[in-house]
């Protein structure tokens, strides 16, 4: 007989530090610290992990309540990643992090039965921008769609200076449900744009007689969009590097976790990363008070799984964020429900509160890492402006303004995905109604104006 799910994910989860107290507040995270995408899975892993030990070193966690922060591997495999799943709903966590998009979109369809709130920070797939719909999901500050129409519009604001009419671009992504997903609305955004668009799926652990980035170099595209957000396996930019494509084309979505050439002198013989771009909601580096914290804290005192000369790199970055909101989301949830403890329920309630305005930013010490967020029940994203930054080949710099998601024309978009998605899920459980992925019609978010 086969081991019972919990079971298998108890294999694969130990606790991110010392043993929490009995009355901690339960969080589970859902790593990738093995397997092909580890390079990215790790440094994610250990920015979240870092920051929420701070917490805990500094202020014996969230409004008086140890954190109980259990990681969970899943090595990528969406098999593990829903035992890890059905472990933390065992284990009473009230809030889940993924780990990857296409972890997000498998469990999409369990969260209302069971009250769990999922949180994917940058890399959620856009349904979950709906809190009237999917009030469990959210993705702040920006969904995966967000960020790829970002980069579409670097192209005509910030790229070059030429129109991107008449220029071609290439998509190049992971070959899975997540990885497939942004391909249809990048593809009418491009046609909008009067860009030629072809996109190219990367397989896992592909030989280089499989690797797509010869075709792509053949095709000569203007500009390539690198969708690193439902994972990337081994060494995508080197790999389009030996191809002969010059990085200087590519824009990231999400990051590839090759810090290493990011490292003065790192791939010098090889290949350069100077000009690689990529699209980002948060600062570089580490000037931050709160950082020094983490460093002091946590590093310093051998807390982190983080090499000292490898920290604040982007995914790290991004994992810190990650940490932000959770820990925001706990503390609203605190305030509103009067109690430390908070369930599920609250912590949905906490997270639709968050409101990162200047004034919190520079309480938490981190002045200039991020802009304003802003949640409630219909909004899970807040659909912040984002940024292009540029590599140097010293530091990040930011390059073209700020963009902001183009809403409204995504908008028809999204409530195609979202009513498929009901679809899918009506069909899966044979659930009935117009709201099938919501548990009671006193759920929806109240009435707009």
């Amino acid at each position: 007989m086969s081991p019972r799910p919990a079971a298998i994910a108890a294999l694969f989860c130990l606790l991110a530090g010392p043993a929490a107290a009995a009355e901690g507040v339960p969080l589970t995270v859902l790593t990738e610290r093995t397997g092909p995408m580890a390079a990215a899975g790790t440094a994610l892993a250990n920015g979240l992990a870092d920051y929420l030990t701070m917490l805990g070193r500094r202020d014996g966690g969230v409004g008086g309540a140890p954190l109980a922060v259990e990681e969970c591997e899943t090595g990528g495999e969406p098999a593990r990643a829903l035992a890890c799943y059905e472990a933390a709903v065992e284990r009473g966590s009230i809030a889940l992090v993924p780990g990857s998009a296409d972890a997000a979109l498998a469990l999409l369809p369990r969260l209302a039965a069971d009250r769990m709130p999922l949180v994917a920070a940058g890399y959620g797939p856009a349904a979950m921008a709906r809190g009237d719909v999917l009030p469990w999901a959210f993705a702040p500050p920006a969904t995966v769609w967000d960020s790829v129409s970002a980069a579409l519009a670097h192209l005509a604001q910030g790229g070059s200076e030429d129109s991107p009419q008449g220029r071609s671009l290439a998509y190049v992504h992971r070959d899975s449900p997540a990885g497939r997903e942004p391909e249809p609305v990048l593809r009418a955004l491009a046609s909008e744009a009067g860009l030629a668009f072809r996109a190219y799926a990367l397989p896992d652990g592909a030989d280089d007689d499989a690797s797509p980035w010869r075709a792509v170099r053949a095709a000569d595209p203007d500009t390539v969009i690198l969708d690193a957000t439902a994972g990337l396996s081994g060494t995508p930019l080197r790999d389009a590097a030996a191809a002969g494509l010059p990085l200087n084309r590519i824009v990231t979505v999400g990051w590839t976790g090759e810090d290493d050439l990011l490292r003065p002198g790192a791939g010098a013989r090889d290949l350069t990363a100077k000009g690689l771009r990529t699209v980002t909601w948060h600062a570089p580096g580490d000037s931050f008070p709160a950082f020094d914290q983490i460093d002091l804290l946590v590093i310093d005192a051998g807390l982190s799984r983080t090499p000292k000369e490898e920290n604040a790199g982007p995914l790290y970055n991004r994992g810190v964020y990650a940490g932000v909101i959770l820990a925001e989301g706990i503390r609203n949830a605190q305030a509103l429900a009067g109690k430390r403890q908070i369930d599920g329920s609250d912590m949905r309630r906490g997270l639709e509160a968050i409101n990162l305005d200047p004034v919190r930013w520079k309480e938490l010490g981190l002045v200039g890492f991020a802009r304003r967020l802003r949640l409630s029940c219909a909004d899970h994203s807040g659909r912040r402006p984002l940024t292009v930054q540029e590599w140097t080949g010293a530091r990040w710099v930011q390059v073209g303004d700020e963009i902001v998601p183009p809403r409204e024309r995504l908008r028809p978009h999204l409530d195609a995905a979202v009513a498929a998605l009901a679809e899918r899920l009506a069909a899966e459980t044979g659930a009935a109604g117009t709201k099938p992925l919501q548990t009671s019609p006193r759920e929806a978010c109240p009435a707009g104006p």
